[in-house]
């Protein structure tokens, strides 16, 4: 699983090892890192690191292990991304839609509405995390049922 790992470093010598050490000892092969010296904040240098990890665990780990070490992790996004296509038939807001699914961590790449007032329906591509996907769209189904509307799937 490839992930961004973006980390809050003291601008001290040595402490960029210190994370890279937890990543190595938890099967982390780095793909890129990204230093932004020029973006220090209160004494931090934020630091953007690619990640391949073995699994899910071995990720966990090192999150555990780098904040052991006295380093924030301030964010670990996936960089494998799934992509699913929707169709919503029902009176549903789009706007409602898009806030649905930024509640749930995803993000809409396109959308359009057709069928005009006796007959609304709005196609979305979703943008999902691969390991969250199941659980959006079991959640666009409950809004779905609660908005009155269809949901039909494809992916």
């Amino acid at each position: 699983m490839r992930v961004k790992l973006t980390l809050a470093l003291s601008d001290r010598p040595g402490i960029l090892l210190k994370a890279l050490e937890q990543i190595a000892l938890n099967g982390g092969n780095i793909i890129s890192i990204i230093h932004r010296r020029d973006s220090i904040t209160s004494g931090y240098v934020p630091v953007s690191i690619n990640v391949e990890f073995p699994d899910s665990a071995s990720l966990e780990r090192a999150k555990r292990g780098i904040e052991a070490s006295g380093i924030p992790v301030i964010e670990a996004e996936t960089l494998e991304k799934a992509i699913c296509t929707i169709l919503l038939i029902g009176a549903v807001k789009i706007e409602d839609l898009l806030r649905k699914v930024h509640e749930l961590g995803s993000r809409v790449a396109e959308v359009s509405m057709t069928g005009g007032l006796t007959s609304p329906c709005i196609k979305a591509v979703i943008e999902a995390p691969s390991e969250k996907l199941g659980t959006l769209l079991a959640s666009l189904e409950s809004f779905a049922e609660e908005q009155g509307a269809l949901l039909i799937t494809e992916w």
